[in-house]
């Protein structure tokens, strides 16, 4: 099985990738395919109505999901409010984002590896803080869900540029439904990281290339595959007319100079501009990057070592990879959204080049690839039977989590 997963997994994200630079639908490739001629036309501009619905529906869905996986745990909604705040604010990496809050990046002691947390989220949460008398997780919370909200409705615009009505929605449903979508709802940084880089997919769409080079500084600030907006801008400099390239530079810089200002708080902090990358590779965190077939060996054994949490963590992730190039293998061969896909498939080989990966199925939120993927399915009854199925697996995971299980 080991070298069926090395050799297999090794083969698809070649095989991904190659499909995208030799033949990746009508408007990406070396080798353009022809119009296909049954797709149909956009939906068109998101008008003021629907954008307040999908905000509020977006927040309306957590909060449901949320409730109910509770209730299914608990037995009732007795104690909501205590297990709500003690599972979203004080699981997992939320003290950390928290503590940098308050305190700011160490420079020596226990905490010191605490720069391996980007600035952005922590600092907002700071100055969110203080104007609100202290309110750290409080702020966080809102402030995750406030930028969910937010990426909701540009996530539909950007859809509804490249998609029909109905797929567009469908495209922005399945963002809400995604099974981890629910580590949006607390002290994260999944809502605004999501928040910037739609942002600057949807400003790349429009070739606004100052508005996408600061969504990509500013999402290069919230972790490191904000950098995979680099290479979406790069495709999309590329693809428009000549004249509309002028400026596109602002566009280019954005994602590097966002990472560029973390290695410099690397450097001021601790004295080194890649300090960050030992104290990954340390405990706790023991992050390293390594080939992917290397990567699904080692998940694999780790399912075989720890059957209790293979059904959270590790088997989620070995299926998240195959379906997630295949989905994304379907958008290049649909030509939907190019900028887009050359994203998420950037994004996708960045997660998956950690090793020791152990938040595999919440860093996939954020490859918007697969949200794209699900809306250029043309068939409305496949479009439904995905939409229930990550709707089934979102409450099951929100169910998991609630319970305590390690979801991280």
């Amino acid at each position: 099985m080991e070298t069926l997963l090395f050799w297999g997994g090794s083969a698809a994200i070649v095989a991904a990738v190659g499909w995208m630079i030799l033949c990746g639908g009508r408007d990406l490739g070396l080798w353009r395919l022809p119009a296909r001629p049954d797709t149909p036309a956009p939906a068109g501009a998101l008008g003021r109505r629907e954008a307040l619905a999908w905000a509020a529906g977006a927040l309306a869905c957590q909060w449901a999901v949320v409730l109910a996986a509770y209730c299914l745990v608990h037995g009732g909604p007795a104690g909501f409010w205590a297990g709500l705040w003690q599972r979203f604010t004080t699981a997992g990496d939320s003290p950390h984002y928290l503590f940098l809050a308050e305190n700011g990046y160490p420079r020596t002691g226990e905490q010191s590896n605490l720069l391996v947390f980007y600035p952005l989220y922590p600092l907002l949460v700071r100055l969110l803080g203080m104007a609100c008398g202290g309110r750290y997780a409080l702020c966080g919370m809102v402030l995750s869900q406030a930028s969910f909200a937010g990426a909701a409705v540009l996530f539909r615009a950007l859809a509804g540029r490249r998609l029909p009505a109905r797929g567009a929605r469908c495209a922005a449903a399945a963002l809400l439904l995604y099974p981890f979508s629910f580590f949006a709802f607390g002290v994260y940084t999944e809502g605004l990281f999501l928040l910037l880089s739609i942002g600057c997919l949807y400003a790349l769409d429009r070739q606004s290339w100052g508005a996408a080079g600061l969504a990509g500084l500013l999402a290069a600030l919230c972790r490191t595959q904000g950098l995979a907006l680099f290479f979406a801008a790069v495709y999309a400099v590329w693809q428009a007319p000549r004249p509309r390239r002028r400026g596109g530079w602002a566009a280019l810089l954005g994602a590097p100079a966002g990472y560029g200002l973390y290695l410099s708080l690397n450097w001021a902090v601790q004295g080194e501009f890649f300090r960050y990358l030992d104290h990954q590779s340390a405990a706790p965190w023991y992050q390293t990057a390594r080939w992917f077939g290397a990567n699904l060996v080692q998940q694999y054994g780790m399912a075989l070592d720890y059957p209790g949490l293979a059904r959270f963590i590790y088997l989620p992730q070995l299926v998240l990879y195959f379906v997630g190039l295949a989905a994304l293998g379907y958008l290049f061969w649909r030509g939907t959204a190019p900028a887009a896909a050359v994203y998420a498939l950037a994004y996708f080989g960045m997660s998956y080049l950690s090793s020791w990966l152990i938040s595999g199925g919440r860093y996939l939120f954020g490859c918007l690839g697969l949200y794209l993927a699900l809306g250029s399915v043309r068939r409305p009854w496949v479009r439904g039977l995905l939409l229930a199925a990550e709707g089934g697996l979102l409450l099951l995971y929100a169910v998991y989590y609630m319970q305590g299980q390690a979801i991280m």
